[in-house]
């Protein structure tokens, strides 16, 4: 890829996230002028950015969305909920478009339509033409913004001087007829007449076809200039062609308003920057003449770097210029000129009192990689206690085997900083995937005609990356459902006495090495008799089995495959995937979910996740003859239990533990493995496990070490394996299996 447009790509991301942000949030304070700056500069740097490259419907679409930002901040338009729906509309286009030049540094072949039909719908919201604006022939609706979509910020204030000094000034639009050349027409030619030229943009009118399906006699040109002359001189030059051409007469108040920092010697130095990137990238006949601007360039860049604004050596004019020449191509110049521009457009930092924070950008895949290598560590150290019993137990030097000991405490201590530094880095924050939200809230409610505010807490919360990606599908349906299902529409809020604007709580902490996400609405909550009747409508149970389920039981059913509250299936919900989908993804993870809810006053889902699902560690047990492990986190504590503790209620073992009963069962019974003979006289090697928050007991014939692992998912013919979360390779070389105990019991 071009290494320009994977700077532009990522960099585009950033700004358009960024960009539909603020707007979300000036939606509710049209009047906050910093919003508006920001939103403004996010676009601005997108267009600026995109003319390096051969995409110029995305340029004229973001310019379109500049132009309307330009004039809600000077103040002639005030931001409605309409225009917001129009700019995210637009930013959307551009996404899109930019997933596609990272894909095929390229535009589809319908952008130029695309562009077209969202920049008619921004040119609608704009305030009418002045009346010092003459259209020839004219089209509805159209205004300065249209004629000025395409100039960049040189051209703008040569515009704008002239006009200052009081000179005419028309933007002229022509669109020859296809078969001008056969009427003797020169396009070109005519264009070359108009006296005092500012800007002259040529764009074919239709994508080109494959040179095979070519006609060169076929004129598919589309010509945009901006001379300065007056109105009627421009449609007397064009009056034998005046159906193909569309002339405005500018005035002052066509332009954007002017940023005052246009006039610093920064917002200077970016416009003669700019130019040098234009003399580069107009067409050469050939590469003499490619030398001859890159030598032009060389000698500006020499110019500017006696500036002390512009951070430029040059030691670095010279070894861009060498091997722009060398290759024959300016894209070594382009890209100085770009990272001079960056110097001088970035905010500076003000004077702190500590060294700034130095960021650096690496590749997910060498993230990955070094995650790979830490857990080939952690398995290879895991051969050490292995290797230590072996020289114990077969070579007979207890010498050997404490050395080996203390060696692995020295390892594993450093495995696991290791660990965790690189754990770090994959660490992000959860408002990488809460910040889809505010837009979906928005336009769900809009769709509804429900008024609903998003109020998120805790988004600096960080899991692992993986783990925040997978959270993306479970929130969607939870917030989804809270939107369609929990919040009342707003007359029928005010019937039971509450604001009209529903409440909807997106929050995320850490507990422990859980990350705990909580979605709560203060809408109309859910009714276990309600969900009991439709428990028994769809066949679940009969009355009596249904009678017989607790409140919390009930609204557990949410849970259940094709159990749904929905009246009537929507483009939202009522398909009864949605929370069967979380359970499952939740379950996937290693995590919890719940769901409590008061009728009348909302409802709360939490989901509860590990921070990470890469390394897990694990205790090692016996059981029935076999090694087996269980995730520590699940782990309470080990105790040794007299037999005759024992008590049966109900046909179910449970010994009593701090005062609480404590339900006992036998893992190798569970699993299906031979018991141990019974001894009244040898104590239970017991393992307390908590399980949905509640305690249970597991026996198991010995306890052994805990240690580190990379767990791998079941798969072949050990996929649908029940009870068994994955594997382990251990430091020996044999394979652990380890437990999922949620669903063993």
């Amino acid at each position: 890829m071009n290494p320009l447009l994977a700077c532009f790509v990522p960099e585009s991301r950033d700004l358009l996230q960024a960009a539909a942000a603020s707007l979300l949030r000036l939606e509710k304070d049209s009047h906050d002028e910093a919003l508006i700056n920001e939103v403004f500069r996010a676009v601005h740097t997108i267009k600026g950015s995109s003319g390096l490259f051969d995409a110029a419907p995305l340029t004229r679409l973001v310019h379109g969305a500049e132009d309307l930002l330009g004039e809600v901040r000077a103040k002639r338009l005030t931001l409605s909920s309409d225009m917001v729906d129009r700019l995210l509309d637009a930013l959307d286009q551009v996404s899109t478009w930019v997933d596609a030049l990272e894909q095929r540094e390229c535009l589809p072949a319908d952008a130029a339509a695309a562009a077209q039909e969202k920049l008619t719908a921004l040119r609608a919201m704009m305030p009418a033409a002045g009346e010092s604006a003459v259209v020839v022939p004219g089209r509805a609706g159209e205004t300065h913004a249209d004629w000025l979509s395409l100039l960049d910020e040189a051209e703008h204030r040569a515009v704008s001087q002239r006009l200052a000094g009081g000179e005419p000034v028309v933007a002229i639009r022509y669109t020859p007829d296809e078969g001008c050349f056969y009427r003797g027409e020169d396009p070109l030619h005519l264009l070359r007449q108009l006296p005092d030229l500012l800007a002259l943009r040529i764009a074919p009118r239709t994508a080109w076809p494959d040179i095979a399906e070519l006609d060169p006699y076929r004129c598919n040109l589309i010509f945009h200039a901006v001379a300065v002359m007056a109105h009627d001189a421009a449609a007397h030059l064009f009056r034998y062609v005046a159906e193909q051409a569309e002339i405005v007469q500018l005035s002052p108040s066509a332009l954007p308003a002017a940023d005052p920092a246009e006039d610093s010697p920064a917002a200077l130095l970016c416009g003669l920057l700019a130019e040098q990137r234009r003399i580069l990238a107009l067409p050469a006949q050939d590469a003499d003449e490619m030398r001859r601007r890159i030598a032009a360039v060389a000698g500006a860049l020499a110019n500017l770097s006696q500036s002390p604004a512009l951070p430029l050596r040059q030691g670095d004019v010279d070894a861009a210029v060498s091997a722009a020449l060398d290759s024959g191509r300016p894209q070594a110049l382009l890209a100085l000129l770009d990272r001079l521009e960056q110097c001088l457009t970035s905010p500076r930092a003000e004077p702190a009192t500590r060294p700034a924070a130095r960021v650096l950008k690496v590749d997910q895949e060498r993230v990955d990689r070094l995650m790979n290598l830490i857990g080939e560590l952690v398995v290879s150290k895991n051969a050490l206690p292995f290797l230590a019993r072996r020289a114990e137990e077969v070579h007979g030097s207890r010498e050997m085997s404490r050395e080996i000991k203390e060696q692995y405490a020295v390892i594993d201590r450093l495995a696991q900083e290791m660990q965790g530094a690189i754990m770090q880095v994959r660490m992000i924050p959860v408002s990488e995937v809460f910040e889809r939200f505010p837009r979906l809230v928005r336009d769900l409610a809009r769709q509804l005609d429900k008024r609903i505010e998003l109020v998120i807490t805790g988004e600096d919360t960080a899991a692992d990356k993986t783990m925040i990606e997978a959270l993306g599908d479970p929130l969607l349906h939870i917030v989804r459902n809270a939107i369609d299902h929990g919040v009342e529409p707003a007359a029928q809020r005010e019937a039971a006495g509450k604001p009209d604007c529903a409440t909807l709580r997106l929050s995320a902490c850490q507990e422990g090495d859980q990350v705990v996400i909580e979605v709560a609405d203060d809408g109309r909550g859910m009714d276990p008799a309600r969900l009991r009747h439709l428990a028994v409508e769809k066949g679940l149970f009969d009355d009596a089995q249904a009678g017989r389920l607790s409140d919390q039981e009930a609204v557990n059913l949410i849970f259940r495959a094709g159990f749904s509250t929905a009246a009537t299936v929507s483009d939202l919900s009522g398909r009864g995937v949605g929370m069967d989908v979380v359970r499952t993804t939740v379950d996937r993870l290693g995590g919890a979910v719940t769901v409590t809810s008061e009728v009348g006053r909302g409802t709360r889902v939490r989901l509860s996740l590990p921070l990470s699902m890469a390394i897990m560690r694990v205790m090692m047990v016996e059981a029935g003859g076999s090694l087996l492990g269980i995730p520590m986190d699940l782990i309470a504590e080990t105790v040794r239990l007299d037999p005759r503790r024992v008590r049966t209620i109900k046909q179910a073992e449970t010994f009593v533990l701090h005062d609480e009963v404590v339900p006992l069962r036998r893992l190798a019974d569970l699993l299906g493995l031979p018991l141990p003979p019974a001894d009244p006289d040898v104590h239970h090697a017991v393992l307390v496990a908590r399980v949905g928050n509640a305690p249970v007991g597991l026996v198991v014939d010995r306890f052994r070490e805990g240690m580190d692992v990379i767990l791998k998912p079941l798969d072949g013919v050990l996929a649908g394996l029940r009870g068994y979360t994955g594997t382990a390779l251990l430091g020996d070389g044999s394979v652990l299996l380890v437990l999922d105990l949620k669903e063993l019991l």
